[in-house]
C-alpha cells in the first residue's frame, strides 16, 4: 500500500527538497503551504477514507499557527501521527506538547533521514496515542448578538455608567475602552430587533451616555467547505478560548478589541486567517461601519501590536485598521 505523508511548510525550497527526498524513500508526499489549504486537503481525504500514515508541520506557518492547526488536526483525526518541524523550538510550550503529543519534534536543519526514521518508527499497527478530548458539543444558539459602542459625556461617571451597563439583563460583555468609543457592550436577545429595543430603550436612555453605534452580529456568507473547517476548528479550540475568556479580569494579561474594515472580495481570504490565530478569542462578523470585530488577548500591549503590526496589516484586503485597548478597572 503506498504511504501518505501530509506536509504543512510555508517555505518552498523545504516543501522541494522534502518531497524529493521521501518520495525517494517510498512516501507519497501531499505539499501545502498553508494551514488553511491543509484542513481543505485532509477534509478530502477523509470524505474519500484515504489514511495518511503522518502529517508534518512547521510550526510557524503565515496563516495558522502550526501549535493550532495541529490541535485542530489531532480533534479531527484521533491518534494519526503528527511530525513537528521547526527553527523556533522555543516556541513549543510544555502545555502545547502535552495536549497535541507529537510523535516526534524536529529542529530545523535536520536530515531527512531523521524524519524518515521518525516516521517508519511511529508503526500504523502501534497503539493508538490517548486521545485528548478536545471536541465539545456544539449547541446551536438561540440568541442573537450585537455591539454596542458607546460614547460618554465629557463629564460623565464611568465607573457608574459601568456598573449599570454591566448588570443589565442582556448584556453579555462591558468593557471600558480606549480610544474612540468609552464602552463596548456586547448584548444578546432572541432576535435583532429586540437587541435594537435594548438599545434605544434601555442603554441609550441611561444619563450621560452621549451616543451608541450598534452592530449587529451576523454569519458571515463563505464557502461551504471553508464554514465546516472553522466549525471543527471552533470545537477543538472551545476548551482554550473560554480558558481565557474567564481571564477577563486581564490578571494574566491585557485584552483589546481590534476593529476592521475589509475588501468583500478579500473576506475569505481574511476572515479564516484571523478567526484561527491564537491571539484571537473572538471574531466576530458584522454589518455597518465594520466589517469585522477581533476580541485578542496577549500577554503585553506590545504583543497585541505586534499582532496588529505583522499579521493584521500584511493581509490583502485590510482597508482599516482601530485598536481600543480594555482598561483594566483596577488602574481606573
Amino acid at each position: 500500500m503506498q504511504k501518505r505523508i501530509l506536509l504543512i511548510d510555508d517555505e518552498a525550497s523545504i516543501r522541494r527538497t522534502l518531497s524529493i527526498e521521501l518520495k525517494q524513500n517510498g512516501y507519497d508526499v501531499e505539499p501545502c503551504e498553508n494551514g488553511i489549504d491543509a484542513l481543505k486537503k485532509l477534509d478530502q481525504y477523509k470524505k474519500n477514507e484515504i489514511d495518511l500514515d503522518g502529517i508534518v508541520i512547521d510550526i510557524k506557518l503565515p496563516d495558522i499557527d502550526g501549535l493550532t492547526l495541529a490541535k485542530i488536526i489531532i480533534s479531527k483525526f484521533p491518534g494519526i501521527s503528527i511530525f513537528l518541524i521547526t527553527g523556533y523550538k522555543e516556541l513549543c510550550n510544555d502545555e502545547d506538547m502535552e495536549i497535541i503529543n507529537p510523535n516526534a519534534l524536529l529542529e530545523k536543519p535536520f536530515l531527512t533521514e531523521d524524519l524518515v526514521y521518525q516516521i517508519e518508527k511511529a508503526k500504523p499497527d502501534q497503539a493508538p496515542k490517548k486521545k485528548i478530548d478536545l471536541l465539545t458539543e456544539v449547541k446551536e444558539s438561540k440568541t442573537i448578538s450585537s455591539y454596542m459602542l458607546i460614547k460618554l459625556d465629557e463629564n460623565a461617571n464611568y465607573l457608574d455608567i459601568y456598573r449599570k451597563l454591566y448588570f443589565q439583563e442582556n448584556t453579555l460583555y462591558c468593557d471600558i475602552t480606549n480610544g474612540d468609543y468609552d464602552i463596548v457592550l456586547l448584548s444578546q436577545a432572541g432576535s435583532v430587533e429586540e437587541c435594537k429595543k435594548v438599545c434605544d430603550t434601555v442603554v441609550r436612555k441611561i444619563d450621560g451616555i452621549k451616543s451608541v453605534e450598534f452592530l449587529e452580529i451576523s454569519l458571515p456568507v463563505i464557502d461551504e467547505k471553508l464554514k465546516e473547517i472553522l466549525v471543527t476548528a471552533e470545537n477543538a479550540l472551545s476548551n482554550k478560548n473560554e480558558k481565557i475568556a474567564k481571564e477577563r479580569n486581564m490578571s494574566k494579561g491585557i485584552c483589546s478589541y481590534i476593529f476592521l474594515e475589509i475588501e468583500r472580495e478579500k473576506f475569505d481570504h481574511i476572515y479564516p486567517v484571523l478567526f484561527l490565530d491564537e491571539n484571537v478569542i473572538y471574531c466576530d462578523y458584522t454589518t455597518g461601519k465594520y466589517n469585522l470585530i477581533l476580541f485578542v488577548h496577549g500577554i503585553h500591549f506590545k504583543q497585541i501590536d505586534d499582532f496588529i503590526e505583522e499579521k493584521i496589516l500584511n493581509l490583502d484586503g485590510i482597508l482599516k485598521v482601530k485598536e481600543f485597548p480594555v482598561v483594566n478597572l483596577i488602574d481606573m
